[in-house]
């Protein structure tokens, strides 16, 4: 360290390794190394050449929810604010094999459950939580904390299945603290407007791109890193082996990857981060001919298809697609063991293009181009007892979705993880 400045290696180029890279290089020397050709992670966007123009569409689904002041922070310190809109969406279910809304009193009152177990999820979702101290929910599971609030009906009807739908586990498995985060963020903004970026996510990826580069960083892509010893981090790029010797490292990946590249953590430590579970996550993106006629969020309650999720994506994103066409999305995840995540995108496509043809007649011959993302650490599991693991060990800093418990994942919470790692690592070395 000279002059107060770190060499600081950042690994992985998501939006938590960009942040906290971002943060870094405006007063030390910031190597980014990120082992796919692309920067953003599940942020990043393909390119669609669509109708004479080209579109930049996010891989995956994201939006902006009601509070994620961090995101909309970026957005105006990166000189987007003016292009940052808000809209009320609708939301709605995929139950026995049809399109329910849910979003107006007359959608709620149509939808095939008795009074009193919809009056008791009005309740559960307005009041029960909106709980904030969720330490009061420590070492509940989410079945209990449902079935206390909302009644068995209702946790049978909706939350079994979106628990499942999402980790794969019973509810019984999964923290209720965590689930009461995700409701009190999703409900609020369901209730009020979700938020969307004129020319998409990309535009805060590469901003944080440019603005690193701008601070005299380097950013290395198609990096691939073979070990971390003491301090040296040895990787390959297209120019061949490299060495660089380094005074902090800096962790945006899964914790089993970054154990497979180093020796150097203690033993508890170690053990402590393998018990960290990911879910994977197969999300195929359709362009269609036609503007399509379902609430932006749909979730699906029926087992027997092969997907959880649609977002209409264009129905927020207004400029995501020509004129009168759209963008969906269709997404599950899953488990390695899925039989589902080791056949190959084009298969992914065309299982899911034969569920949604069975559920909307016709919606094989709307497709004009699809693209299908895998993502093989999409979702940390946040079971009962789960426990963010430290920050750091000596000159290894961590952060990403397994550090944000009990954060739901969106923009706003893989940014903060980013800022934390930063502000960590100047309270270490720049008393």
């Amino acid at each position: 360290m000279e002059d107060g400045k770190l060499k600081i290696a950042v690994i992985g180029a998501g939006l938590t390794g960009l942040a906290a890279a971002w943060k870094l290089s405006k007063k030390h020397d910031i190597i980014m190394l990120e082992k796919e050709p692309f920067l953003g992670g599940m942020a990043s966007s393909y390119i669609i050449p669509w109708d004479g123009k080209e579109y930049k569409i996010t891989k995956t689904y994201h939006h902006i929810l009601e509070g994620d002041f961090t995101t909309i922070e970026f957005i105006r310190d990166l000189g987007l604010f003016d292009g940052f809109r808000k809209k009320k969406v609708k939301q709605g279910f995929i139950h026995r094999n049809k399109i329910w809304g849910f979003s107006t009193p007359i959608e709620v009152l149509k939808f095939p459950l008795p009074l009193i177990d919809k009056v008791l999820l009005a309740r559960f979702i307005l009041l029960d939580s909106k709980n904030q101290d969720w330490n009061k929910l420590k070492g509940m599971n989410a079945q209990e904390w449902v079935v206390a609030k909302a009644g068995k009906n209702n946790f049978d009807t909706f939350f079994d299945h979106l628990i499942r739908n999402k980790f794969q586990t019973s509810a019984e498995n999964i923290s209720a603290a965590w689930l009461g985060t995700r409701f009190f963020k999703e409900s609020s903004s369901l209730l009020k407007k979700f938020g969307w970026l004129e020319g998409g996510i990309d535009q805060i990826v590469e901003g944080l791109a440019t603005e690193i580069k701008k601070n005299g960083g380097t950013i290395v892509t198609e990096a691939k890193i073979s070990e971390i010893k003491d301090g040296k981090v040895i990787y390959s790029d297209s120019f061949g082996k490299k060495e660089i010797n380094v005074d902090v490292i800096v962790s945006t990946i899964a914790p089993e990857l970054l154990l497979k590249l180093t020796t150097d953590l203690p033993k508890d430590l170690e053990k402590r981060l393998r018990k960290i579970e990911y879910l994977c996550c197969a999300c195929a993106c359709f362009g269609l001919k036609e503007k399509f006629n379902l609430p932006y969020w749909s979730n699906v309650l029926d087992k027997d298809k092969p997907f959880t999720v649609i977002f209409n994506h264009t129905t927020l994103y207004e400029d995501s697609a020509p004129s009168e066409k759209s963008v969906v999305y269709i997404s599950a995840y899953m488990s390695k063991e899925n039989s589902l995540w080791n056949k190959s995108e084009n298969e992914i496509a065309e299982i899911y293009t034969n569920a949604m043809e069975n559920l909307i007649p016709g919606f094989r011959v709307l497709i004009e181009w699809r693209k299908v993302f895998k993502v093989e650490n999409a979702e940390a599991i946040y079971s009962i007892n789960f426990e963010n693991p430290p920050v750091s060990f000596k000159n290894f800093y961590f952060g990403g979705i397994y550090r944000i418990y009990p954060k739901i994942r969106n923009m706003a919470s893989a940014l903060e993880s980013g800022l934390e790692v930063a502000e960590k690592v100047e309270n270490d070395f720049c008393v």
